[in-house]
């Protein structure tokens, strides 16, 4: 009880200090513990999401531009499948260009009609979830022109869920309410590409059968199996019997957990859990820092008492109990105070996933097992923090430990400094003396602000690299002319009269015909889906530009990212497998394999850009056949007019600004910083208690020379300045050292932890001078100008008290 009630003394009369350390161990702890939670409910309640609409374990994809008859599909499916089958739906998807303009807004963006069955009600496969309105009914086929609108695009918009849209050829539809389905919780356009401002509409199959033109039509099957159904025999089944029916189309099959969005949402959670845990580590380690710095203080405060006790031949595990518990204790209210902030955490990140994954199923439960690791955490850091100081002091000779602290005023490097020729008097010299004679603390308080600055850097560095990264793609692909458009057609000859309606309206300068398919790269294990656009390398109007090799077009080849030659290890001249379709007949495709040579490597990151010049479409048997044009608009005309211009004509797919995707993604980062905001938040906190925390214990430690100075007359203003030079020194070598280690911190979030994540896409490692302004101003200025908070401390010194030596 006699040393409990010591150690309260101890943390009474640094009870600030106390404070701001158990603050930092609690936004370490805290941090840790709410984003951590956040990985566990995104596990379950995706899980319950999917049960909730029953997921397909297997889905049949015919070849783009492929349909066959949905009654013969459903047919040889239920037949190849057999007794393993538990249910079967087939649907056609259908590319559509939409028109949800309001009065505010003008909203004309690519879309896809996925046609659904809805004979039953809901689809019972991969159904859908309705979020405002109501569901598809038996009834809205028969009227048809009855939709539901993706929750994702009514979100981004602002939409009412309920109204009207109109789709390429001026169809007005009617919008009974607002959807997800389980293939797209998350957002993915119909070529793959993430973060797309794109429109699904979901309607019954009659319905879209009927607005594409293809009555009784589908390309697409979801199946459900019983369970233990060996999923590999089913897809051999399936293989075969559609090659049987329909030797002409190719087919594609994906497994439940292939599928892209479900693998996309689950690896992302272990990507951002990693990050997490990096963040959360360094702020823990801050903590420790800061920790041991205090307990380094609270020590050599009582290093003769130590000494003392020594002497008298009390044991030092005794000796070392009174401050072990000091730190026990200032642990311990760090821990209680982090599940305040992990709760906190939990309260603000609760709030942006459900405005950022709309789901039907959110799972917010209290975890404590992660609590629980929090909290040891908290506790464990500071305790081995202070430990080694603690260790350190018993092992001192009495002798040493006895002597006065003021006769030993030069310590560390302080000699070393006399022979530097430093300018000023010596009060002037006296902050940079000040610094070198306590190298231990000097480095420590600056790693402490160091690592602060180093989460800080990488935090708001991955939204610089994430903009730089757009900024790149964007200038890749838009070569220089952001007034052009990119309009997508449905496959016609290019002499046909759909496309001379593009090619030849006043409303265009010049206008390109080129196209665009789906494929895959090395096909096999570590394949990669790619976007094949087919366009002229000779063009004056846009081509791709080559950072290595040659845009030749004397043979058939390949141009890749940088991002996919170094994923599939291969570089200029080099052979690679592409599966892409091939037209067989009229309507049909076929997936077939050619090796073709790398002619170039262009800079664009996007991994799956993949380019061939139009000259050998002979590949793809689709001479003088192209599915999407890119048009410049006549002079004086807005690209806003050329698209409403080509929107109603027939066979037009989607019209929309070369600039489209980068803006799309630029509004999707600002959901994804609103979510970095509260690690950010948590850092800028931390930087604040760490630099005021070393202040405080500085100011404590100089409090006898402070009073020296004034006993011979210095004004408080002078005595104060000396502190902030001495922090401003401390403040910039802990900003250099966070800076450095925050831009390595990036590296390596971007390069190894988001690589699993964006494997798409090629990050550019990029920090701003905001960035770095912000790390100046936390670091640097809020640290200098932390002393001046002891202002009236200073002022208020009783002199003759703190000049008392006790012998």
């Amino acid at each position: 009880m006699l040393l409990l009630r010591w150690t309260w003394r101890d943390l009474r009369a640094r009870w600030l200090q106390v404070a701001a350390i158990a603050l930092i161990i609690a936004i370490g702890s805290g941090t840790y513990s709410g984003l951590t939670s956040v990985s566990a409910w995104r596990y379950d309640s995706y899980d319950a999401s999917y049960a909730a609409l029953n997921m397909y374990d297997l889905r049949v994809d015919l070849a783009e531009g492929s349909t066959v008859p949905a009654a013969e599909l459903e047919t040889v499916l239920a037949r190849s499948v057999g007794e393993d089958l538990d249910e079967v739906e087939v649907r056609l998807e259908a590319p559509v260009q939409v028109d949800a303009s309001t009065d505010a807004e003008t909203i004309l963006v690519p879309g896809t009609l996925v046609g659904v069955d809805v004979s039953g009600g809901a689809p019972h496969v991969a159904g859908l979830h309705a979020l405002e309105g109501r569901l598809l009914t038996p009834a809205d086929a028969a009227a048809g022109d009855v939709v539901l609108l993706d929750e994702h695009f009514t979100q981004r918009h602002d939409l009412a869920p309920t109204g009207t849209v109109r789709i390429s050829g001026g169809r007005e539809l009617q919008v009974a309410g607002s959807a997800i389905s389980p293939e797209r919780f998350f957002m993915i356009d119909d070529r793959g590409g993430l973060f797309a401002d794109f429109a699904v509409l979901y309607a019954p199959i009659e319905t879209v059968q009927a607005l594409s033109d293809q009555p009784g039509a589908a390309n697409q099957a979801a199946l459900t199996l019983r369970e233990g159904a060996p999923v590999g025999a089913v897809e051999e089944r399936v293989t075969a019997a559609m090659a049987e029916r329909f030797p002409e189309v190719g087919i594609t099959l994906t497994r439940r957990e292939d599928d892209r969005v479900l693998r996309l949402l689950y690896d992302d959670i272990e990507g951002d859990q990693r990050t997490y845990d990096v963040f959360a580590l360094l702020i823990l380690l801050g903590a420790a820092f800061a920790a041991f710095n205090l307990m380094i203080r609270i020590v050599e405060a009582q290093r003769r008492e130590i000494g003392i006790g020594m002497a008298l031949g009390v044991p030092p595990a005794r000796i070392a109990l009174r401050p072990l518990l000091v730190g026990v204790q200032v642990a311990a209210l760090g821990a209680v105070f982090g599940v305040g902030v992990g709760l906190l955490i939990d309260t603000l990140m609760a709030d942006l996933l459900r405005g950022f994954f709309p789901l039907p199923s959110w799972v917010f439960e209290f975890q404590p097992d992660v609590f629980l690791r929090g909290a040891a955490l908290g506790l464990l850091l500071p305790i081995a923090a202070t430990a080694l100081p603690v260790r350190r002091a018993v092992r001192v000779a009495p002798v040493e430990a006895i002597q006065t602290s003021h006769r030993a005023v030069s310590g560390g490097l302080a000699p070393l400094v006399r022979r530097l020729p430093l300018p000023g008097s010596t009060v002037a010299m006296l902050p940079v003396r000040n610094v070198v004679r306590g190298p231990r603390r000097t480095i420590l308080t600056a790693l402490g602000i160091g690592a602060a600055i180093a989460v800080l850097v990488g935090v708001i560095g991955m939204i610089d690299s994430f903009v730089a990264t757009i900024d790149l793609g964007e200038e890749a692909f838009v070569g220089g002319h952001p007034e052009q458009l990119t309009v997508d057609v449905d496959f016609a000859p290019v002499d046909g009269e759909a496309v001379r309606a593009v090619t030849g309206s006043p409303l265009l300068a010049d206008a390109e015909p080129g196209l665009a398919l789906g494929g895959t790269l090395d096909p096999g294990e570590g394949e990669i889906d790619v976007l094949v656009r087919l366009t002229d390398f000779g063009s004056e109007l846009w081509r791709p530009t080559a950072s290595s090799g040659e845009l030749a077009t004397d043979r058939p080849g390949l141009v890749l990212a940088q991002k996919a030659a170094d994923d599939l290890g291969v570089g200029v001249g080099d052979t690679v497998v592409l599966r892409h379709p091939r037209r067989q007949g009229l309507v049909g495709y076929q997936l077939v394999e050619s090796e073709l040579p790398v002619l170039a490597v262009h800079p664009n990151p996007y991994r799956f850009l993949v380019y061939v010049d139009i000259s050998h479409a002979d590949l793809f048997n689709l001479e003088g056949v192209t599915n999407t044009v890119r048009v410049s608009p006549a002079p004086g005309v807005s690209p806003e007019e050329v698209q409403r211009g080509l929107f109603p004509e027939p066979g037009v797919v989607s019209v929309e600004p070369v600039t489209a995707a980068g803006d799309a993604i630029r509004d999707r980062i600002e959901e994804f910083v609103s979510i970095f905001a509260v690690i950010e938040g948590a850092v800028l906190l931390l930087a604040l208690l760490i630099a005021f925390n070393s202040t405080a214990i500085n100011m404590d430690e100089r409090a006898r020379e402070n009073a020296t100075m004034f006993a011979y007359g210095l004004p408080a203003g002078r005595v104060l300045m000396v502190s902030v030079v001495e922090s401003l020194i401390i403040g910039v070598l802990g900003t250099i050292v966070g800076v450095v280690a925050g831009r390595l911190l990036l590296e390596w979030l971007l390069r190894v932890l988001l690589a699993s994540t964006f494997p798409d896409i090629g990050m550019v490692v990029a920090l701003s001078i905001p960035t770095l302004l912000t790390a100046v101003l936390f670091g640097v200025v809020a640290v200098a100008v932390a002393p001046v908070l002891t202002l009236r401390r200073l002022r208020r010194m009783d002199i003759p008290s703190t000049l008392r030596v006790m012998e």
